[in-house]
C-alpha cells in the first residue's frame, strides 16, 4: 500500500486530476465557471459523506498524521475528482486531448 500512495504522489502533474475540459459552442469563461461549479459540488459532496463515517464509523477521527489519515485525505481527494468529472460529462464536456 505504501508503495501505491508513493507512485500515485509521483505522477506527473498533468496525471494528477487536472484534465483540461471542451464542449463545442462553450467559452471559456463558461468552462471554467462549470468546472468550478462542479468541483465545489463535488468537495460538499466528499464532505458530508466524511462527516457520516466520523459519526457512524468504529473508530471515530482518524489521528493526524498517521498513515490511515493520510490514506483517507488521498481518497476523499480522489473521490472528489470522480464527482467532479462525472459532473462535467453530464453538462456535455469531454476531457480535452493532450
Amino acid at each position: 500500500m505504501i508503495v501505491l500512495g508513493l507512485v500515485a504522489a509521483c505522477r506527473a502533474p498533468e496525471d494528477s486530476g487536472q484534465v483540461r475540459w471542451q464542449q463545442p459552442n462553450v467559452d471559456e469563461t463558461r468552462m471554467l465557471g462549470d468546472e468550478q461549479d462542479c468541483r465545489r459540488r463535488a468537495t460538499a459532496e466528499v464532505e458530508r459523506e466524511t462527516r457520516r463515517e466520523r459519526i457512524f464509523g468504529d473508530d471515530g477521527l482518524a489521528r493526524p498524521g498517521t498513515y490511515d489519515a493520510m490514506m483517507a485525505r488521498f481518497d476523499a481527494r480522489a473521490r472528489a475528482d470522480r464527482l467532479a468529472a462525472e459532473c462535467m460529462r453530464r453538462r456535455g464536456y469531454a476531457p480535452a486531448p493532450r
